[in-house]
Order: C-alpha cells, then structure tokens, then sequence
C-alpha cells in the first residue's frame, strides 16, 4: 500500500513538473527575455526600424499608463492602387502573408493576420503599401517583420488549395473586409512564444493560435492609422532573394504560424467578413472584380 502511495505521489509530482515547464518554457530558440520598454522612442526604433525622425518626433518621451480601447474598432481598407499591376501586387503580397504565416490557421485567423498587414499600411512608421509592408526588413541588412519572406518558406512548393483560400482572404480583406476581433493591431506572435516586446505593447486579444497586439496609447495617438496608402505596390522580391536574408522576424512583431492541414470545417463554419461601405482617407479600392459584398459572399461559399 504505502508503496503504491509513493509510487502516486511521484506520478503527480512528474505531472505537475510537465504542466509547470510547458507554461514557461517555449520551445528551444523561440524563446526571449521580456523586458518593459517605456521610452516610447526607443520602442519605436527597436519595433518599427524604418521609422522616420518625423515620426520620432512625434512622440512624447514617456509611455506614460493610457493604453487603447483594446476592443478599438478596425477600419475598413478603401485604398486605390495607382495600377491594375500595383492592384494585383498588393494581392499577391497579401496572400502570401496569409498563406505563410496562418495557413494552419482556421479562417478567422487568416483573416486577423490579413488585417495586421492593412493596419501597419496606414500606419506611421510602416511603409505605406502593401508588398512593402509584408517585404519589409528583405534585403536591407535589417531584421525583417515578417519571418516567412527570410527563412526560406518561399521557395517551398505552394498547396494549391491552401493558396486558393489565403487568397480569397486577401481579396476580401482589400476589398472593405474587416475583423473585427482584433481592432487596430499591427502585432502579433504564436501562442507558444513570448517575445520581448510584449508587455510594452497593449494587448488586443487571441486569434486562434496567435495573440495581438497594438501601440501602446501614447504611441497609437501619434502615429496609428495616420497615414495614407501609397498606392504603388513594390515588386515582391525573388524567392532565393528572401531566401537567404537573415531570420530575425519573431523579434519585430510578427512570427511564422506553420503546421498541420488547414481545418476546412472550421473555416465552413466562421462567421462572415464583415464589410462597411465608409471610405478611410478619403480613397476607395477598385480592383476590376465583383464590389465588396460580392467578394464577401464568394469568401464564405468557397472555404
């Protein structure tokens, strides 16, 4: 009896230590130091490295404690592309920013990662386009924000399927589509992981495996969605070019999210993108296919 007794003992202790390390514990190298920023210019340099002096400037020296409504609304992306090239750019762009890092993802998730690449658009401190934003970091000796475009998934053969949907997310999403659920975000990082610049950012909530974020309250007044997309979509750089470019993308905000099959149930059962017809910044989409109640309708049919 007393050595059954023990022998419980120790299974729960064994247990415990299990439930214990895999909460701390992040996988090796996925893990870092989390460390408070709350210079809000130096967080800025260390998030945002294309920052301009004009956008430094605009910031207070201090964080200061009033972070954003964490439930702040989402703007609807109206933009006009200078080009039906720069149209089809910016699509291309966006799939791919879906597929590589949500493609395991349930729909809502694709959509949430396809709303922070919009956001950071028409933010101050990002580029001000869509391939620019996704790309940003290839290339340029800097870390880049995005992990997929420096680690070699794009030279990896594409699912057909799995692109299809990305790009029926993406589509949507440039058309006017919003989610809502993460607001004004323009971070994120896995589940499994916890990144340095998480507490100095303001939390918006989770999204199937991945956890957003927003600028902290003094930083979003000064540059959140204050700027106006470009229009002119860069080219997207070879696949041996972003091949070989340095990983460093979990560090800046946004990290790869690959794995099993995509659930198709689960996207069957998402709910519908949501679609409002107000203009931001004055400028609205056309893209030479269906308006955007069309493209919301074709979204939730096909996946």
């Amino acid at each position: 009896m007393l050595r059954r007794a023990t022998l419980a003992k120790n299974t729960l202790l064994m247990a415990l230590l299990v439930v214990v390390t895999s909460c701390v514990a992040p996988p090796p190298g996925r893990t870092s130091t989390v460390q408070r920023v709350t210079d809000a210019r130096e967080l800025v340099r260390r998030l945002a490295p294309d920052a301009s002096p004009a956008d430094l400037a605009a910031l207070s020296d201090t964080l200061g404690r009033s972070p954003p409504d964490p439930r702040g609304a989402a703007k609807p992306f109206l933009a006009q592309p200078a080009s039906a090239d720069d149209a089809t750019r910016a699509q291309e762009c966006l799939t791919a920013a879906v597929y590589y890092e949500a493609r395991s993802e349930p729909v809502e998730g694709q959509r949430a990662v396809a709303q922070v690449v919009l956001n950071r658009v028409r933010a101050r401190a990002f580029p001000h386009s869509v391939c620019g934003v996704v790309y940003q970091g290839v290339g340029s000796g800097k870390a880049c924000q995005f992990s997929f475009a420096c680690d070699g998934s794009t030279l990896r053969a594409r699912d057909p399927a799995a692109w299809a949907r990305a790009q029926r997310v993406a589509i949507a999403a440039l058309n006017g589509g919003v989610m809502a659920e993460v607001g004004a975000a323009t971070f994120y990082h896995a589940s499994y992981v916890l990144p340095w610049w998480a507490s100095s950012l303001a939390r918006v909530g989770a999204v199937g495996s991945h956890i957003f974020y927003r600028w902290p309250g003094a930083v979003e007044r000064a540059l959140g969605m204050r700027a106006t997309y470009a229009g002119v979509e860069p080219a997207a750089p070879a696949s041996g070019a972003a091949g070989v470019a340095i990983v460093r993308g979990g560090d800046f905000g946004v990290t790869v999210h690959r794995g099993a099959a995509p659930n198709v149930s689960a996207e069957t059962e998402a709910a519908p993108v949501t679609v409002r017809p107000a203009a931001f910044h004055g400028v609205r989409v056309h893209r030479g296919m269906e308006p955007p109640v069309q493209a919301e309708s074709a979204l939730d049919e096909s996946v």
